[in-house]
This record gives structure tokens, sequence and C-alpha cells, in this order.
């Protein structure tokens, strides 16, 4: 059995020009779409926003008791390893915080 301790993952996310360049509408879209991801690794959105005095675009917040699965559920959200990795997402930073 995992720990039970909620781990929160703030994500901060350095957009492409390609996501940029979308509609509002459509930018807003993407963050549901994460989420859905997130939920099949047991990972949780708590919140997102745009950060302000930063160069990146997003700033999401994960919680989970499992970061062996909120590094798995990283690595399929930002198709690391695949031809798509860097579409959308092209830089993020994260601070873990207990």
């Amino acid at each position: 059995m995992k720990d039970e301790t909620l781990v929160k993952y703030i994500t901060f996310c350095e957009m492409t020009t390609e996501f940029l360049s979308k509609p509002l509408d459509e930018r807003q879209g993407f963050v549901p779409q994460w989420s859905q991801i997130a939920q099949q690794y047991g990972v949780k959105v708590l919140f997102s926003g745009m950060p302000m005095g930063v160069n990146e675009h997003i700033v999401i917040v994960f919680e989970t008791n499992d970061s062996e699965k909120f590094f798995m559920f990283q690595r399929e959200w930002l198709a690391l390893g695949t031809p798509d990795a860097g579409k959308y997402v092209k830089n993020t930073r994260t601070i873990t915080v207990y």
C-alpha cells in the first residue's frame, strides 16, 4: 500500500507557438483533456490558471499519493518519447509540495 500522504505538484507550462496560436476556446479545452489523462493514473487536477511574472503560460496543480504514477502520467501527458513530444507544451517546471 502506498503512503497516504498527498503530494501536490505545481507545474508551470511554457506553451509552444502552435498552442498559443489556437483560438482561446480551443486552448481552454486542453486542461480538461489533461485532467482525464491524469485520472487514469490516480492523479487529480486541483486547479489551473495563468501565472504572472514568469515565462510560462499555464500553471496546473496536481495531487496524488503515488509519485511513481505522477511521473508515468507526466510521460503520457507530455507525449515523451513520441513524435508529438513538444507539440503544445514546450517546457515544464514542477515544484513538489508535501
